[in-house]
């Protein structure tokens, strides 16, 4: 062997080494790399008297969100999630916690909202679609969903909220309209009642049809609910528009072949599904065209 080869080897080996190891730094670099969040909508230090940031931003993806959201996650995901922000505030020692959610669109942030902000209680202040109380704001504004704790409890404390929320507001982009609530008739809908749904876990949280991804929105579809009064009494309706109506047969037929058994059907059509429940009360699935509705709670069978 050349006397010189040893020395070209070493070097190789030198450079190899060299190269591998600055692989393994920017791959660890960019895994560490976090997001940087939505930190530019956050209230700035002194919004409101002594107010200031508590520790550090933290953020999180959907990779982590089950980390920070315990049981809740899955709704988040599917209705469409980005990202997470959350900030602690401190003034002595009243604390507030802000949870700024970055959804995919404001059909997402909106969808959220609606299933988590129960009966509203608006805080005169404000005057995006919020709900209010001495413990707690939700608020949603274009894609994001903000949530403001009041985290030590204190109604002394509670005015800050509101404050924290103004100082985020007009830093948000501008609500948009959701069509999804459009396929919702305006008559007889409870006020309050809609919501939106776009897959299995937001469904279930309204009625349990069946198992698994019943009513096949394939994660690219979005439906909406909301309970209806007239003389017959109180129901709920839930309205799927399909791209083609082939898709909401195929829909309809495997409804009809996995209901859930808890559900007894009482007459069935290649486009009508009637059912009692355990509560004996009656429920019904028709499809005609794309669409398919199913209303349920009915006191007494659809004539």
């Amino acid at each position: 062997m050349d006397k010189k080869t040893p020395s070209k080897c070493r070097g190789f080996r030198r450079t190899a080494v060299a190269l591998v190891s600055l692989l393994v730094v920017s791959v660890g670099s960019v895994r560490a790399q976090k997001p940087a969040g939505d930190a530019n909508l956050l209230p700035a230090d002194g919004f409101s008297g002594a107010w200031k940031k508590n520790g550090p931003t933290k953020v999180f993806t959907s990779e982590d969100l089950y980390g920070y959201i315990d049981g809740g996650a899955e709704a988040f995901l599917e209705m469409g999630f980005e990202q997470l922000t959350v900030q602690k505030y401190r003034d002595g020692a009243n604390e507030l916690t802000v949870e700024l959610y970055r959804m995919t669109d404001a059909t997402s942030a909106r969808g959220i909202y609606l299933a988590r902000c129960g009966k509203e209680t608006p805080d005169p202040a404000l005057r995006e679609r919020h709900t209010a109380s001495r413990h707690q704001i939700l608020l949603q504004r274009g894609r994001y969903y903000l949530v403001l704790n009041n985290t030590a409890g204190g109604a002394a404390n509670a005015p800050m909220l509101a404050k924290a929320a103004q100082a985020m507001v007009t830093k948000m982009p501008a609500d948009t309209a959701v069509a999804a609530l459009g396929l919702l008739p305006p008559a007889g809908l409870v006020p309050g009642s809609g919501r939106i749904i776009r897959g299995p876990v937001g469904l279930q949280a309204v009625y349990t049809l069946g198992d698994g991804d019943i009513l096949q929105f394939g994660g690219k579809l979005t439906a909406a609910a909301g309970d209806y009064k007239d003389a017959a009494g109180t129901s709920t309706l839930v309205v799927v528009d399909y791209p083609t109506p082939a898709a909401a047969a195929a829909a309809f037929k495997h409804l009809k072949a996995n209901l859930d058994t808890y559900l007894k059907p009482t007459t069935a059509t290649d486009s009508k599904l009637v059912f009692q429940d355990y509560e004996k009360k009656f429920g019904v699935a028709a499809v005609n065209g794309r669409r398919l509705e199913v209303r349920l709670h009915l006191a007494k069978p659809p004539a």
